[in-house]
């Protein structure tokens, strides 16, 4: 009787109007200099597969997709022009101003990584883009969850300067000293452009789900290759400054990763759509989700009993919202 009337309660609080119905996902790819034919074409073929990726898997509108590369005079689709600074900066500037308070910027460097500190750079044709340069673009989004991704070599180092309380920041290498050909940025790709990454069976893939599906790749790519591992991926949120090879999805460890999906608000997708009862399921688990996240990170301030009584209902609650969403979906 007492997880009915909780379950009930917990139902009450579901908010009317459900923040994050609207939210636009906007993503700026950086390909840079490959140095060598052959990996200038492995960075392009991954910025290619990730914007191919979100236009046809995760409905993000081609509007919302910036892709700067190498080559500048690429006809590629969602090709924006040549990776200079000068481009990308004007680019991040100007979604800035219009982006929406509730909305997602991504950022996704793809290449060759060198320096150290805040000086720990992306190589790209003219000057380079360093974290420091990086940290000031990001300032740009005060209010909007932001992801820094930077799967380039000697990447890690860029944590301690691009953190912030509303970010997500996953980098390749653990430190700067980590300069060898890194291949943990295919394998974060790949777990958007194949199936495999989405563990929970949502339909979607959260940047906590790519990066361990990564990782676990990058590893067995060693191990099947019997050489030493040579870079450790990084995820550091919520404010943390120090990243983690292994988060656990809780609060500051991975809990904002968890709930960040590159699919271009799939809320506002059902919304503009011609179900409405689907996207109040939707609208509904989502909801459930975020209070979930919110008593999970006040874990440490609760005795075990208030926790298991506040977080019970809730799981309960989303089990079965989610079995409701197979079900008017048809998967089951």
């Amino acid at each position: 009787m007492r997880t009915i009337r909780a379950l009930a309660g917990a139902l009450l609080l579901l908010p009317p109007a459900l923040c994050g119905l609207h939210a636009q996902t906007r993503v700026v790819i950086v390909s840079g200099l490959g140095g060598e034919a052959k990996y200038s074409t492995e960075f392009g073929v991954e910025a290619i597969g990730l914007a191919t990726a979100l236009h046809d898997r995760f409905s993000v509108p081609d509007s919302n997709i910036f892709w700067f590369g190498e080559d500048s005079v690429s006809r590629a689709p969602r090709f924006r022009g040549q990776s200079t600074k000068a481009n990308v900066e004007r680019a991040i500037m100007a979604i800035a101003a219009k982006a929406e308070p509730s909305s997602e910027f991504v950022l996704v460097l793809i290449g060759h990584g060198a320096g150290d500190g805040a000086e720990t750079r992306l190589s790209i044709p003219g000057p380079d883009l360093d974290a420091a340069d990086f940290a000031r673009l990001l300032a740009a989004f005060p209010t909007q969850r932001v992801a820094f991704i930077n799967l380039t070599s000697a990447s890690g180092d860029m944590i301690p300067v691009v953190a912030g309380a509303n970010r997500v920041v996953v980098t390749a290498t653990k430190t700067a000293f980590e300069r060898n050909e890194s291949h943990f940025g295919e394998y974060f790709v790949q777990a958007f452009t194949k199936d495999g990454a989405d563990v929970d069976k949502d339909g979607r893939v959260s940047l906590l789900e790519a990066f361990r599906y990564a990782a676990l790749e990058t590893k067995r790519f060693y191990d099947n290759a019997t050489l030493m591992q040579t870079e450790h991926a990084q995820l550091a949120d919520g404010g943390a400054t120090q990243g983690t090879a292994e988060p656990t999805g809780r609060a500051g460890d991975g809990a904002l990763a968890r709930r960040f999906f590159l699919d271009g608000g799939k809320l506002a997708t059902l919304a503009a759509g011609s179900d409405p009862k689907l996207t109040a399921l939707y609208g509904e688990e989502y909801a459930l989700q975020e209070q979930i996240d919110q008593v999970r990170s006040r874990q440490g301030q609760m005795t075990a009993d208030a926790y298991d009584a506040a977080l019970e209902p809730l799981l309960i609650s989303l089990a079965r919202k989610a079995r409701e969403i197979r079900v008017a979906e048809g998967r089951q």
